[in-house]
């Protein structure tokens, strides 16, 4: 995809990140902790959708939301980058 937007009377072209990366791509360790009234919310979430565990659940939820941000980022031709809800506005 390949973007235009003009800031302050130049234009900029903004084209997709080259090494974006996608959900299953994604690898997380994680060692967490949470107070109790979280702990308990992850833990009926990751029983109500089906989750082994509740660790299964945030890997889950954190390599959807990261790849659903690269997904909306982009780079413009002098490497800046930029979240796709910046060019919206």
């Amino acid at each position: 995809m390949k973007t235009t937007a003009k800031a302050q009377s130049e234009t900029v072209n903004f084209k997709d990140l080259p090494d974006r990366i996608i959900e299953a791509e994604v690898k997380i360790e994680l060692n967490w902790s949470a107070d109790g009234r979280t702990r308990k919310a992850i833990e009926r979430q990751a029983a109500l959708l089906g989750f082994k565990s509740p660790t299964a659940y945030l890997h889950q939820a954190l390599a959807s939301v990261i790849a659903g941000n690269e997904e909306d980022t982009f780079v413009s031709d002098d490497g800046t980058i930029v979240g796709g809800w910046e060019l919206r506005h």
